[in-house]
């Protein structure tokens, strides 16, 4: 075998290398980015069980979504407390819509928090609430709210705080 044959063998075997080290860099990357997308997930779960965890603990905090739920205009500490709880929950959200552009949150996990965003956006205070506060919200995520969230109907048959 002559010396530009061995050449030619190696180049194929180091193309073969070459190959074995990009599937595995591929097959890294894979697990990598559902990992990152678990981790989300898992954060904004938490963000949201702390949230509803408070809301169930504070009887307090309950009546005032179930008045905000049903009346249009709070007043005093009952409106800082859902317009803080409102700002919280919408903060959630806008992080969710940035991570799920980057396509770092599933589809299974972006369904449920935007039927909870329709529903929420139901109750009879949150108008109020985004007029007075939206521009605390990035432009995009206004505009995606403003077309896509606020025109929908709530789900037939769904009881929005307030209503019962």
């Amino acid at each position: 075998m002559s010396i530009a044959e061995l050449g030619a063998l190696g180049d194929i075997v180091a193309s073969f290398g070459v190959l074995a080290t990009l599937i595995y860099l591929a097959l890294q990357l894979r697990q990598n980015t559902k990992a990152l997308r678990q981790g989300t997930a898992h954060a904004m779960a938490g963000d949201l069980r702390s949230m509803f965890s408070l809301l169930a603990s504070d009887q307090g905090l309950a009546e005032v979504l179930v008045e905000a739920g049903h009346k249009t205009q709070l007043g005093g500490p009952t409106r800082v407390r859902y317009w803080t709880f409102t700002s919280n929950l919408l903060r959630i959200y806008e992080n969710a819509y940035l991570l799920k552009r980057e396509n770092s949150v599933s589809e299974a996990h972006w369904s449920g928090m935007t039927q909870l965003m329709i529903d929420y956006k139901s109750m009879a205070a949150f108008a109020g609430y985004w007029e007075d506060r939206k521009h605390w919200l990035s432009a995009e995520f206004r505009t995606y709210m403003e077309t896509e969230i606020l025109p929908i109907a709530p789900r037939p048959g769904i009881a929005i705080p307030g209503s019962w």
